[in-house]
C-alpha cells in the first residue's frame, strides 16, 4: 500500500482520537526566535496535533495539523482584524469546508478579568470563556502574569463547563484542557479555542 496513503489514514485516525479525548495538553517551549510551536498530546504524551505560530504577523493565521510533517491540515484559525481585541478569531474545518464559529474578546470587560464571547457560524451568542475569578485575575495582572491562569467555558445546553488551566513550568508552557464526557460542544471548536488561548499567551497578550 502507498506510504503516503497509509500516513494519511494514520493522521486522520489521530485527529479522530483527539476530538474524542476528554483531557489533553497543549505544550509550548519558551524562547523560540522565529515563532512558537504547539504540540497537542495526551497523558501518555502521544502527539495528536501540531500548530506553528509565526512571529511578526499583523494578523494570526494558525493551522492545526496532525504532526510536524504538516501533511494533513484539519483546523484553520484566522484573526479578523489587526487588533484582535476588537475583531476576534474565526475557526474553520477545512476537511468539511465549514465555518465552526467565532471567538471574540470582550475588550473592556477583560481589563481586569478575561472574557471571550463564543459565537456560532451565524453570529449567535452560544457561550462565554471566563478567567476563573476576579481576585485571581487582578493578582495575575499585578504580578505580571506569574500566576497560572484558569479558564472556564460555559456553553448553551451544557451544564458541565469545560476548563482550561495553565500548568507552570519554567521551560515549557502547558495548557490542560478538560472536557466533561457529557458535554456535547463541538470538540474541534474547543481545540481551536485552546490553541488561540495558548497562542495569545505565547506572544504576551492577556
Amino acid at each position: 500500500m502507498n506510504k503516503v496513503f497509509i500516513c494519511l489514514i494514520t493522521n486522520m485516525a489521530n485527529m479522530a482520537k483527539l476530538i474524542e479525548l476528554n483531557q489533553y495538553m497543549i505544550r509550548e517551549k519558551f524562547w523560540k526566535i522565529f515563532g512558537n510551536k504547539f504540540h497537542i498530546v495526551d497523558e501518555q504524551h502521544t502527539l495528536y496535533g501540531f500548530c506553528e505560530q509565526k512571529r511578526f504577523r499583523l494578523k494570526e493565521d494558525l493551522r492545526l495539523y496532525d504532526d510536524e510533517s504538516k501533511m494533513h491540515e484539519w483546523l484553520i484559525i484566522k484573526q479578523r482584524n489587526i487588533v484582535d481585541s476588537w475583531g476576534g478569531f474565526d475557526i474553520f474545518d477545512p476537511i468539511n469546508n465549514l465555518h465552526l464559529g467565532t471567538v471574540r474578546r470582550k475588550f473592556w470587560k477583560s481589563l481586569f478579568r478575561t472574557k471571550w464571547q463564543v459565537l456560532d457560524s451565524d453570529g449567535n451568542d452560544i457561550g462565554m470563556l471566563l478567567e476563573d475569578s476576579m481576585a485571581q485575575a487582578i493578582a495575575r495582572r499585578v504580578l505580571l502574569g506569574i500566576l497560572p491562569k484558569k479558564y472556564t467555558l460555559h456553553t448553551k445546553g451544557n451544564n458541565q463547563p469545560i476548563t482550561m488551566r495553565q500548568k507552570f513550568n519554567p521551560v515549557i508552557r502547558k495548557l490542560i484542557v478538560n472536557i466533561p464526557p457529557e458535554n456535547n460542544f463541538n470538540r474541534k471548536f474547543i481545540a481551536g479555542l485552546a490553541v488561540i488561548i495558548s497562542a495569545l499567551d505565547g506572544r504576551g497578550q492577556r
